[in-house]
């Protein structure tokens, strides 16, 4: 019987040996599959934030060079109106 109960706590000493292996396994391969992550979302926003300032420098020169053509418009009506003058004076 002696045998019996030695045999029986070096089963579950293996057995309690390979679950503590296992778990810390399955935690190391969870923390690093956590930090890849994070490096990949920080290098992912890392790209969407350089794309966002490109877009916003892009847009502010769409915007000054549509102000632009909005003043030269301004020009453009203001001669024609006074060409229209002159002709109306002519004619």
């Amino acid at each position: 019987m002696t045998h019996q109960v030695a045999l029986d706590i070096a089963q579950t000493s293996t057995i309690a040996a390979a679950v503590i292996v296992t778990a810390v396994i399955v935690v190391a391969g969870l923390i690093g599959t956590g930090i890849y992550r994070a490096r990949y979302a920080a290098a992912r926003e890392e790209g969407y934030r350089v794309l966002a300032e490109r877009s916003a420098t892009g847009a502010q020169a769409t915007a000054d060079e549509i102000k632009g053509m909005r003043d030269e418009l301004g020009e453009v009506r203001q001669r024609l109106a006074a060409l229209e003058k002159l002709l109306s004076q002519i004619g």
